[in-house]
């Protein structure tokens, strides 16, 4: 197994695989640390990263980090970074403050492992529940939100943190692969974790929670299994939430579906990204 990065650090945003990601290392935690590996989940990770980035002199700041993200290896779950939900879409733009956050974190990263959690976009504006969003999305026009692409925002993060090693997560991919994105991101295998499945009950609906229960009770879950679990159970927009909660039609929703296939093909091509 390879040995973790000396800083791991997951920014978000908030799609379900990043959120699902903060509430399994949430869960799992304490175990990590019994491994020798700090946790720090969203509500203790945001406020870290903020003190990073505030007016203070470099040095202070950096003095400052090092003592806040200790013991080292660590893992850090800022999926808040980049603001609240409703900051993913304003005047038209995917996080238009992303780049003066990016750029201020680079004294702080360094070699770090990024990891970025990115879905369709119908999918992203309904997995953080957020009402501002979701009217911003319905008042802006179809042609608008085909032009909003992931890889503008991967590629700048590769430009701003060009010594970083990427990881760009897919609901989809994470799915179809939760054993390797654990030993991948925790340094642990996924059956040795005392909550080895809290992504994936994050990650699918009610009926595949009561699957996943009856399962729980072997010894241990195949990888087949899992991905079959999700692939059948995995909560994705409906056509009632595409309509009546972002006013997106079928054929808008199609296009917005093949531009992030086009954009994940473009960000597979990035070098230093890993896309899963």
């Amino acid at each position: 197994m390879e040995p973790l990065p000396d800083l791991t650090i997951v920014l978000g945003p908030q799609t379900r695989a990043s959120l699902a990601l903060n509430a399994h290392l949430r869960e799992n935690r304490h175990y990590l640390t019994t491994k020798g590996i700090a946790v720090f989940p969203n509500r203790v990770a945001s406020p870290i990263l903020r003190r990073a980035l505030d007016n203070r002199p470099e040095a202070e700041r950096l003095a400052q980090f090092e003592k806040d993200v200790t013991p080292r290896p660590a893992i850090l779950s800022a999926v808040n970074l980049f603001g609240p939900p409703h900051a993913g879409l304003a005047n038209g733009e995917m996080f238009p403050d992303a780049e003066v956050a990016l750029a201020g974190l680079a004294p702080f990263i360094g070699t770090a492992r990024v990891v970025l959690a990115i879905d369709p976009l119908p999918a992203f504006f309904l997995a953080a529940g957020s009402e501002a969003l979701e009217a911003r999305v319905r008042s802006t026009p179809w042609e608008s939100l085909y032009e909003l692409s992931w890889f503008e925002l991967v590629s700048e993060l590769v430009d701003l943190l060009p010594d970083a090693s990427v990881v760009v997560l897919t609901g989809q991919g994470v799915g179809k692969n939760l054993p390797r994105l654990s030993e991948m991101l925790l340094g642990q295998k996924i059956g040795d974790l005392p909550f080895p499945h809290t992504m994936l009950r994050h990650l699918v609906s009610q009926t595949g929670h009561a699957v996943l229960d009856r399962l729980a009770g072997r010894d241990m879950v195949e990888p087949a299994t899992l991905e079959e679990l999700h692939t059948s159970f995995a909560v994705l927009p409906t056509r009632e939430d595409l309509g009546e909660r972002l006013g997106i039609d079928r054929v808008t929703n199609v296009l917005l579906e093949q531009r992030f296939e086009e954009d994940l093909e473009r960000i597979s091509g990035l070098a230093g990204v890993d896309v899963i």
